[in-house]
């Protein structure tokens, strides 16, 4: 028994040291060589950063039109000079890698903020089960807590999740067809499969009422990519709640940044039951997270036009200089709780032509009875190229009560004459009551438009019962039926 006993002992003292030569002298090439996200950790540490941004390719995607091209992390860091800041950003990232990246930051490092990128897309299977996360998980090993040598075992024998492209085919399409999405009111379909099926059958027609393929496609990918619910069982959930965890551990200020959607092109290719689906996984994220103290979710789910997306055959957070600055402040908007005597609030920008934008941040506008009339954008036809025929309208409000009356009004002026007009109905683009939420629509424009020598777009509330309003976003685009044939 003695025997037994001296030659375990021996075998853990050989074992022990053996981690600790690897350690020593091979573990960070291996890190090097198949884990080189753990520089992006190394790299904010030597920089002695004090905020920190976590992301994937909505960080440093952008349009070769765009007059500056950087990062959403360096629009935000421009609201704090002289603070030192830094980002970690790894395409196709998800929750997963955020947190292991976050944990390999040294805890003696200066690290007080931490901002993490969260999308309402990397809840879906669609992204679980990318053919992408066999080279995602591989790349993780060696970044767990666990001693190197073992770790470096896992890395040898392959003891991670490897799928072959079919199998994560086969997953995202028993998913797709199994995972049972419930309204609360009648709708025809059980799973995202069905309605998938059906709209592709059903299409969508053009301005004449030509079905038009490449829109088809696009509605589909739509219901395919946003088409689920969130359940505390969802894998991604779990890594939010980890990064939360650490965050505390580490008396990290945790911001998580939820990144915009286009709301816009799901409402005007598939519909309200779309968006209905998108406010509960982003409501479902607010109030998980939204509650915690010393966690912020900066919600930028419909603030981002549909213009400002560079990917317009596919659904992705990819934005143009725009769309990144708009995400950016109200990002830098949350992290000056934290600084506030550095914080720089206003920095000018282009808005491109065709696009109008008030953006209240902090404040907001309360519109009733005594004053129905609010956050007015006006403008001249003339100015508007002349090949746009359509116009998104989008506002973020808060309503205290349902009601029929109030709407956002788009007039048009000839001689200083309204000569026509267009309600939009609040009730018919949000049920959303004590709360915020984002409402858009889109209207046609043609020569009526045009002959006009002015246009207003208001928030009109004849009503007692106020309604704020943040921001009202008026964006005219080309009609891009005819783009994508």
């Amino acid at each position: 028994m003695k025997k037994l006993i001296y030659k375990f002992a021996l075998l853990a003292a050989l074992l022990v040291l053996m981690n600790w030569i690897y350690a020593k002298f091979f573990f960070k090439n291996d890190l090097i060589k198949h884990s080189d996200e753990v520089e992006l950790a190394w790299q904010v540490t030597n920089d002695s950063c004090v905020v920190v941004y976590t992301g994937e390719s909505s960080n440093l995607t952008y349009s070769w039109k765009d007059k500056d091209q950087r990062k959403i992390s360096d629009f935000i860091f421009d609201h704090f000079p002289g603070l030192k800041c830094g980002d970690m950003t790894k395409s196709a990232s998800h929750a997963e890698v955020y947190y292991y990246l976050l944990e390999n930051i040294p805890e003696n490092a200066p690290v007080e903020t931490v901002i993490v990128t969260m999308n309402i897309r990397s809840f879906g299977y669609d992204w679980i089960e990318s053919n992408l996360e066999t080279a995602i998980q591989k790349q993780l090993v060696l970044l767990k807590n666990y001693p190197p040598l073992f770790d470096r075992f896992m890395l040898a024998f392959k003891a991670y999740d490897i799928k072959t492209e079919q199998e994560r085919g086969k997953a995202r399409y028993y998913h797709l067809c199994n995972d049972k999405i419930v309204f609360p009111y009648p709708f025809n379909y059980s799973t995202s499969h069905e309605w998938d099926y059906a709209k592709a059958h059903e299409g969508v027609n053009d301005s004449e009422g030509v079905f038009n393929y490449p829109l088809t496609i696009l509605a589909c990918h739509y219901i395919k990519t946003y088409g689920f619910q969130i359940h505390e069982n969802n894998p991604r959930i779990k890594d939010f709640d980890n990064i939360v965890k650490l965050a505390k551990e580490r008396g990290w200020h945790l911001i998580f940044n939820l990144l915009a959607e286009n709301v816009d092109r799901a409402n005007e290719l598939v519909g309200s039951d779309i968006l209905y689906l998108i406010r509960q996984s982003h409501d479902f994220l607010l109030n998980r997270y939204g509650n915690i103290e010393n966690v912020t979710v900066v919600d930028n789910i419909g603030d981002v036009r549909n213009e400002l997306f560079i990917d317009q055959n596919w659904t992705t957070e990819h934005y143009s200089e725009m769309g990144r600055r708009t995400i950016a402040n109200h990002v830098a908007q949350a992290v000056s709780n934290y600084y506030p005597d550095i914080y720089v609030e206003n920095i000018a920008y282009d808005i491109p032509k065709n696009h109008y934008r008030i953006d209240l941040g902090f404040d907001s506008l309360t519109v009733y009875s005594a004053m129905p009339y609010g956050l007015t954008i006006k403008g001249k036809p003339a100015d508007i190229d002349s090949n746009c025929e359509k116009v998104y309208i989008s506002s973020r409000l808060w309503k205290d009560e349902s009601s029929a009356l109030p709407a956002i009004v788009m007039e048009l002026y000839k001689n200083g004459t309204k000569t026509h007009f267009n309600n939009l109905s609040l009730n018919d683009m949000t049920d959303a009551i004590g709360k915020w939420d984002f409402t858009t629509a889109v209207l046609p424009i043609d020569s009526t438009f045009f002959n006009a020598d002015e246009f207003r777009i208001f928030l009109c509330n004849p009503t007692d019962s106020p309604i704020h309003i943040k921001s009202l976003d008026v964006s005219f685009e080309y009609d891009d039926y005819a783009r994508t044939n």
